[in-house]
């Protein structure tokens, strides 16, 4: 059986727990509290030594980097259809994926901790939250949380988040002009992967992704809010905090340009 460490159903998360979902697989959950630093654990660490969610084993194996579980869970559930059969068009779910993770994944990183986590951590006890940032084995997610602990999303920033996330917007609203989906006649995961982040960026950028700007994009986020893998998969058991919006620090935007 498949396993899968995750938190909760938020960007990278959530694209791996509707695709479980969306080709049927049976899977075991591992919640991982990412606000309790579970992520940086000893154990977790020995599955990814990131120190990034999801990852899904099977036979053993470690797998991560959500986008890429998402096309292994897709070729291997051929009778999902989420993965085209035509060689362009799969293809082009793949540059749908990349594209989202360049200009989506970083972003809502940045609009999301800023808006909802730099309040939650100013509500915690400072000296401890110090020490367990000052404990996490990995640079990267060690500045990502200092930033948010200090709250330091400096103008430039934000703007250089917000011209993605436009960017990003105004794409997917252009094809969607033209079809009900990003890639050809049939949903597929790249709809999946960008779903995940633009679920996200509605509340994390609501004056970019809205009905007067985005009406496509938001028809779009309903059709695939209403598909029942995703509705079980956004609230399956496993998961703790249904009702909060929360968002810890992703990839920097070194890493993803």
């Amino acid at each position: 059986m498949l396993e899968l460490f995750h938190w909760e159903p938020v960007a990278h998360c959530a694209r791996t727990l509707i695709c479980l979902h969306e080709v049927g697989a049976e899977y075991r959950s591992h919640y991982v509290d990412a606000l309790k630093f579970e992520q940086f654990s000893a154990d977790f660490l020995k599955l990814n030594p990131l120190g990034q969610l999801p990852v899904l084993m099977r036979d053993g194996v470690a797998m991560s980097e959500s986008a890429l579980l998402c096309e292994y869970l897709a070729e291997s559930h051929p009778e999902a259809n989420l993965a085209p059969a035509d060689a362009v068009d799969w293809y082009n779910v793949q540059v749908w994926s990349k594209f989202v993770d360049y200009h989506l994944a970083s972003s809502l990183g940045t609009l999301g901790c800023r808006k909802y986590l730099v309040p939650l951590l100013g509500a915690l006890d400072q000296a401890e939250l110090k020490r367990k940032i000052a404990s996490i084995p990995v640079a990267e997610r060690k500045a990502g949380w200092e930033r948010a602990a200090t709250g330091d999303y400096d103008d430039e920033l934000v703007a250089d988040a917000e011209r993605k996330v436009k960017l990003a917007v105004d794409r997917m609203e252009a094809t969607l002009t033209e079809g009900d989906w990003l890639v050809g006649d049939n949903y597929s995961i790249a709809d999946i992967n960008a779903f995940a982040m633009i679920s996200g960026l509605r509340e994390a950028a609501s004056h970019i992704v809205n009905e007067r700007d985005a009406p496509h994009v938001i028809g779009w986020t309903a059709r695939i809010a209403e598909r029942p893998a995703v509705r079980a998969a956004l609230s399956s058991p496993g998961l703790k905090r249904r009702s909060d919006i929360v968002f810890v620090p992703g990839p920097e935007h070194s890493r993803w340009g």
